[in-house]
């Protein structure tokens, strides 16, 4: 799959592959519910359906209504498209085909200038939601003015199908030019800084992407990033940007976007907490990818569990995908992809700023504020924590065991040593009173010879 400007894959309906656009348009004319609204609204030749049978009250058969409508998207949208269809452009081919529209590679006749062409998909037979969608992202683009976001340079509506233009960005998916120009992490770093600011400048216009992923990020060949389909861009409240916008409604509960880049908030359908650190999450997630090429969580399986793990589960850190990872690095990515919004990069320039501080060899921001990677670090290795502080208390106890029992031997032998000297010492003294008493009895001896006595032998 890839992105508006790459090969075109069959459409699946994979959530993983498409964003799965959940608003909700609370207006209750988003459907067609008369032959006269059908009428009004012109139709290709090729794709001109006549009104069915009415019945009476002037309402559709609603059966033969959603079989038109099914016959109408099963058929590919703009089918036969060509010169006529769109004036002043000609059409050359399909470049890729999406959840909200169909883009083409096309020639602007005036200049011979290549452009891309996008096409609301369900051209005439659009409801108003998609028509005012599709208006949205017309406005969103035409005031993102940066070299690194998609310029637009013309829209209107032929053959009833809406329609704008752009530039025309060749080149490769994010991913695929990361992959097959084997960039270093540095290149990479080098190269996601520019996606940042981009994504930072359409955030001081207070537009919120909610769909940032490598197939909307193409890059050309001489390397410059080029931020994609604004098609499910949120337009912040809080901006002067906002007046010239029309806004969109979002039931809460409803998920927009793509799952496997979606912020924790975002894949449990927080509307009103949805913001610039949405992206900002997103931005985590591509830039974990670039450098590891995994994510940073299992993202297949059934969609539940998939949720699960991108509100729950702590990203793996890079360093144990790849050890050249350098370490402020691994805490910048961290930190972009902490599961609470206050522990993230509050806006996209901020965390463009550390990486640009980890291209000049300075300190990150990111590792002055690693509380957060320490509390994930430990939650990660707790049951290996949890073993060593177990090993550590038995070790401490056997090690007081031992030292008591080896307390008492040498106090036991102390007690020995002391007697064993006493008992010397004892020895000693008998020793000396036993010679004295040789000595004494030899003084007397002599003197009873020299009185001329003569001791008896006993």
């Amino acid at each position: 799959m890839t992105d508006e400007f790459g090969p075109i894959d069959p459409p699946t309906g994979d959530l993983f592959e498409e964003g799965v656009d959940a608003d909700i348009d609370l207006d209750d004319d988003d459907e067609p519910k008369t032959a006269a609204f059908q009428a009004d609204i012109p139709t290709p030749p090729e794709t001109r359906v006549e009104p069915p049978p009415q019945r009476p009250g002037g309402e559709f058969d609603l059966i033969e209504a959603a079989r038109l409508q099914a016959r109408h998207r099963s058929a590919p949208s703009m089918g036969g498209l060509g010169a006529a269809t769109i004036p002043g452009y000609q059409i050359l081919r399909e470049l890729h085909r999406g959840g909200q529209g169909v883009v083409y590679l096309a020639t602007q006749e005036g200049t011979q200038r290549t452009v891309a062409v996008k096409v609301m998909r369900e051209g005439p037979f659009a409801g108003p939601h998609d028509r005012v969608r599709f208006e949205r992202e017309i406005r969103v683009l035409a005031q993102l003015k940066n070299p690194n976001i998609v310029t637009i340079h013309d829209s209107g509506a032929a053959s009833g199908c809406f329609f704008y233009v752009m530039d025309y960005i060749a080149g490769l998916e994010l991913d695929e030019y990361v992959t097959q120009n084997r960039l270093s992490h540095r290149q990479i770093i080098e190269l996601f800084t520019i996606i940042c600011q981009a994504v930072n400048a359409a955030h001081l216009r207070g537009v919120i992407h909610r769909d940032l992923k490598p197939s909307n990020i193409r890059v050309t060949p001489e390397g410059a990033p080029h931020v994609l389909d604004f098609g499910l861009a949120k337009v912040s409240e809080n901006t002067a940007a906002d007046q010239s916008l029309p806004t969109q409604m979002t039931m809460s509960g409803q998920f927009v976007g793509s799952l496997p880049w979606s912020s924790p908030e975002q894949a449990r359908g927080e509307a009103s907490k949805i913001d610039v650190r949405t992206d900002v999450y997103a931005l985590g997630v591509m830039l974990y990818q670039m450098l590891t090429g995994e994510f940073p969580y299992p993202v297949e399986g059934a969609m539940r569990e998939v949720m699960d793990h991108i509100t729950s589960t702590s990203p793996q850190t890079p360093r144990k995908r790849d050890k050249s990872i350098p370490r402020e690095l691994e805490l910048v990515t961290l930190k972009a992809l902490s599961k609470h919004r206050d522990d993230r990069y509050q806006t996209a320039g901020e965390l463009a700023r550390d990486l640009e501080r980890f291209l000049a060899g300075e300190p990150v921001e990111a590792r002055r504020d690693s509380r957060y990677v320490v509390r994930k670090l430990i939650k990660q290795a707790w049951p290996i924590v949890t073993a060593l502080l177990v090993l550590l208390i038995v070790s401490l106890v056997g090690l007081i065991i031992v030292s008591v029992q080896l307390a008492e031997r040498a106090r036991e032998r102390r007690a020995w040593e002391a007697e064993r000297t006493e008992l010397r010492e004892r020895l000693d003294d008998l020793g000396r009173d036993l010679d004295n008493a040789i000595g004494d009895a030899a003084r007397y001896r002599r003197q009873l010879l020299d009185n001329g006595i003569t001791p008896q032998s006993p």
